[in-house]
């Protein structure tokens, strides 16, 4: 009887995944100058950002946490948004400012060399081709999805606990990848965890505003998230920090694109 319990337990985690993402609805698609690109949507909910390394019977224990990554905290995200299902593209961002900036060029691969500033100029011309309001996701924004949402499983990075089979970082890549190479998390959506590291609309802060007091406003930083090709396995996890200041670029810095629902709820129909 217990073999019979235990194997049926087994059965339902292993078609959990495809169960939960086969209920989830289609991502919505736009499309500008003839290239399509999908946004994921987000429920709005709640759950406990940050990892810590000192208790492991408490959330969200992770041996790899980085101080910035604590103290561990309940937030609510009170109302539903649109995630990129991959970050950006070199084949949109050109579609949009008719250039590519990127040093390893592949339609497919996500756009690097571009700063913070360069990416709110993108977001302007491409609200003016498609009549919507992208901008870039927040730090709880992002790890939420990143996390998969409501339907998260906790996992260390997007989309399981073993970082080969959803990011390319430094041990097994050696340039940026085509997007969607990579298996997708709860959501459906990818490289989350690793290929480039993602611009923030967040200003860099501290957890706890003790050791904001040391900041100060000079110089201030963006947050990104999600590590890159040429950073470590551990800077993939789902909580890892990091921080640049607005106007650096390189080539495994990129961005996904966000979006308020209520601008999908009554979506004017995208130009070519």
């Amino acid at each position: 009887m217990k073999k019979t319990f235990l194997f049926l337990v087994l059965l339902a985690m292993a078609v959990f995944p495809l169960s939960a993402q086969d209920t989830l609805p289609a991502p919505t698609s736009y499309r500008v100058n003839g290239v399509t690109f999908n946004m994921v949507r987000v429920e709005k909910g709640s759950f406990w950002m940050g990892a810590q390394h000192i208790d492991t019977a408490e959330f969200n224990y992770d041996r790899h946490a980085q101080s910035d990554e604590a103290p561990v905290h309940h937030v609510s995200l009170r109302e539903d948004f649109y995630i990129g299902q991959t970050e950006v593209t070199q084949k949109l961002w050109k579609a949009v400012m008719g250039y590519n900036p990127s040093k390893h060029k592949c339609p497919k691969r996500p756009v690097t060399n571009v700063n913070y500033f360069e990416v709110q100029e993108f977001m302007r011309v491409l609200d003016s081709l498609t009549g919507m309001h992208f901008r870039l996701p927040t730090e709880e924004e992002w790890e939420f999805a990143a996390r998969g949402g409501n339907h998260s499983r906790g996992y260390i990075y997007s989309g399981g606990d073993e970082a080969k089979r959803v990011a390319w970082h430094n041990g097994n890549a050696r340039k940026t990848k085509k997007v969607k190479k990579r298996n997708g998390n709860e959501l459906g959506i990818h490289d989350m965890s690793g290929n480039v590291w993602e611009w923030c609309s967040t200003t860099y802060k501290f957890y706890d505003k003790q050791r904001n007091m040391s900041l100060g406003k000079e110089g201030e930083m963006q947050a990104i998230r999600g590590g890159a090709w040429q950073l470590p396995e551990k800077s993939c996890r789902v909580a890892w920090r990091g921080k640049r200041l607005p106007e650096l670029k390189n080539s495994f810095g990129g961005f996904r694109l966000c979006l308020d629902a209520s601008y999908v709820e009554t979506e004017p129909e995208a130009t070519e």
